[in-house]
């Protein structure tokens, strides 16, 4: 059986709501695309890229994944585009495992009022924020059941633009998504 689309904007809404109330005074970047969709990717924590222009994936990092998809025939206006941390990081300053941990519940609400079949998480950050605490190198490319959806973890395409063998396995990882999106999965 198909999952059936239950995103309200309202769950949305009371996410970002939440999320100003716990961190007043900070700017904040929301997730991005479309809502519903079978497809939610989870990046690394925003930098001043992805401040300046209020989304979550920006410059050569988005347009490599866009590439990516549209290489495996996936629209990119039917994903959804999330970061693991909303709040953008300091130029010079990494953020703390306890700072991460509290964007982690958000997320977590987000993903679920989203619905997607499939959770890709683009680097390490957004792979252990999701709840999966293994070297990057070692699940790359896998699928993981997390019950009301597959979990793929891959690199970040930023690594792509520093070493190109990580765009090949980036596709290599995402050339699964058309097969997983036609697998039926049960509407928990």
């Amino acid at each position: 059986m198909k999952k059936t689309a239950t995103t309200t904007p309202g769950e949305l809404e009371r996410i970002k709501k939440a999320l100003k109330k716990k961190f007043q005074n900070k700017k904040l970047i929301f997730g991005s695309g479309s809502v519903p969709a079978k497809i939610v990717f989870v990046t690394e924590i925003p930098g001043p890229d992805e401040e300046r222009e209020s989304r979550p994936l920006t410059g050569l990092s988005e347009k490599m994944l866009h590439q990516v998809l549209k290489t495996i025939g996936i629209d990119k206006k039917k994903i959804y585009i999330t970061s693991v941390v909303k709040c953008p990081s300091m130029p010079g300053r990494a953020f703390t495992s306890k700072e991460i941990k509290s964007h982690v519940p958000f997320l977590k609400d987000e993903i679920k009022a989203i619905n997607p079949q499939i959770v890709v998480t683009l680097g390490i950050t957004p792979l252990t924020g999701i709840g999966l605490r293994q070297p990057l190198d070692n699940v790359h490319g896998r699928t993981f059941n997390f019950g009301s959806y597959d979990l793929i973890p891959t690199f970040h395409p930023n690594h792509a633009s520093q070493n190109p063998e990580v765009k090949t396995l980036i596709s290599k990882d995402l050339a699964q998504l058309k097969e997983l999106l036609k697998k039926p999965i049960s509407s928990d």
